[in-house]
């Protein structure tokens, strides 16, 4: 049994869309990545994919998960190959691997990671680069690093951070049930006439219920 749970959720604004959300588990750490393709377009999405498959496949080469500069790595690389290929396309990426020890990881982009703890919360990514995005062949990931001790964890693309207020999500991430939270935040920049006005891609992770 995984020592947290994990929620995610996705919904694009319109009938397709670039947010691309993944959990992934090896031993006791739990990886988070959210993608967010640029311009909600095809060659978009094949970028934030391209993370995705990325960060998968370190984890199952038995990369080192819980160093930071792994995250950065990886990153560095997909944004390399991604501009190789000549095929286009780019992306926002959040990696984090979260232990009952610590979370680390890798950013660049603006999608963002927050920890809610105690009524507090924090910007995890506050210091990485917004642009160049990854697949522009020149992306700066930065690395991130913060002690464990309990909270919710929030990664999630622009459509929530940018739409949303802060304190609204907070109050959304406490929700005791982590699938009912995932939907409610996913809901909050929707617009009067229901329509999002922008993809909405998310994951929530928090420690486990102890079992009785």
């Amino acid at each position: 049994m995984s020592d947290f749970e994990t929620a995610w959720h996705v919904e694009p604004a319109g009938k397709t869309g670039a947010d691309r959300v993944r959990v992934l588990t090896r031993g006791d750490a739990t990886v988070l990545v959210v993608a967010d393709g640029a311009g909600n377009s095809r060659r978009g999405a094949e970028a934030a994919e391209a993370v995705l498959r990325g960060v998968q496949d370190a984890v199952e080469a038995g990369a080192d998960v819980e160093r930071a500069e792994t995250w950065r790595e990886v990153l560095g690389r997909c944004d390399a190959e991604r501009m190789a290929s000549g095929q286009g396309g780019e992306t926002t990426a959040v990696v984090a691997c979260v232990t009952p020890r610590r979370v680390v990881g890798a950013s660049v982009g603006d999608s963002e990671l927050w920890l809610f703890q105690g009524g507090e919360s924090t910007a995890l990514t506050e210091h990485q680069h917004r642009k160049p995005l990854l697949g522009s062949g020149q992306a700066r990931p930065v690395t991130f690093e913060f002690a464990w001790r309990g909270g919710v964890l929030l990664g999630a693309s622009d459509g929530l951070f940018r739409y949303a207020d802060l304190r609204r999500i907070q109050a959304q991430v406490s929700l005791s049930d982590a699938n009912a939270a995932v939907l409610a935040l996913a809901a909050l920049p929707r617009l009067a006439s229901g329509a999002l006005p922008d993809d909405v891609g998310l994951v929530l992770c928090r420690p486990s219920a102890p079992r009785p």
